[in-house]
Formats: structure tokens, sequence, C-alpha cells
């Protein structure tokens, strides 16, 4: 089997549209961490995907009303993973907290909360094959 050299490959977009529930959760970061393995992220770049889209969706949920469905759009270019998350309802804006803001913060990614819509995006940089050990 050949190993992947190539880091700049194009991947996605990928649209997943759940409910807005605890339930989906794992779905999210199942999902979101087979699409940066495509791209050839290391396994900590994997757990701070994991995460920070755990992190970051879960306060979503947590300010969505009853029936709302949230969007991740994920999509991989030149190595690099974007992840961008949304509710699909007009719903409160979710402040951060502080120990949220912490964990977030400690990851190897880079994070934005958007407002007034409760939205989020972040990014996992690519590393080159020489950047591996």
């Amino acid at each position: 089997m050949a190993e992947v050299e190539d880091v700049e490959q194009v991947v996605g977009p990928v649209d997943l549209t759940v409910p807005a529930s605890s339930e989906h959760l794992r779905v999210l970061r199942l999902v979101a961490a087979s699409l940066a393995a495509s791209l050839g992220l290391d396994i900590d770049q994997l757990d701070d995907l994991r995460i920070a889209v755990d992190e970051l969706c879960s306060l979503l949920i947590e300010h969505a009303p009853e029936g709302t469905r949230l969007r991740l759009t994920l999509c991989g270019d030149g190595g690099r993973l974007v992840a961008e998350g949304a509710l699909l309802q007009d719903a409160p804006v979710a402040m951060i907290d502080a120990v949220s803001q912490l964990i977030l913060d400690g990851l190897d990614i880079e994070w934005s909360s958007a407002s007034p819509a409760p939205s989020f995006a972040l990014a996992i940089p690519g590393r080159k094959p020489s950047d591996r050990a």
C-alpha cells in the first residue's frame, strides 16, 4: 500500500444536518475525524478536532430551542480542515463560558464564535510530511 505523501488534496464540502441534540454529537465528531484523517492530519490533531467539535456544537445545542437543527460543514483544502457549525433557526447568542474558553484555547486549532447568529468556525492547520515525527 502506497503511503500518502501529498496533503494538498481537496475534500468536501461535507454538510451534516442533525437535530440540535447531544445525542448526535458522536456522529458529528466521527465524520469530522474521518474527513480529517483522510487529509493526513495526525492523532493529536484528530483529538483536538474531536474536542473542539464537541465543545462548540455542545454550546450551540445548549442554547437551541426545541426542534432546531444544527448544520456542520466540513471542507479540506491543502491539508487544512475547516469546520463551520450553525443552528438553522433563530436562537439566543451562545456565549462561551470560561471553562470552554480555556479548553479551546489549549487546542492546536484556530477558532471563532460568530455573532449575532449562533455559529462557530474552526480550522485545523495541515502539517507537511516533513513536520511529522
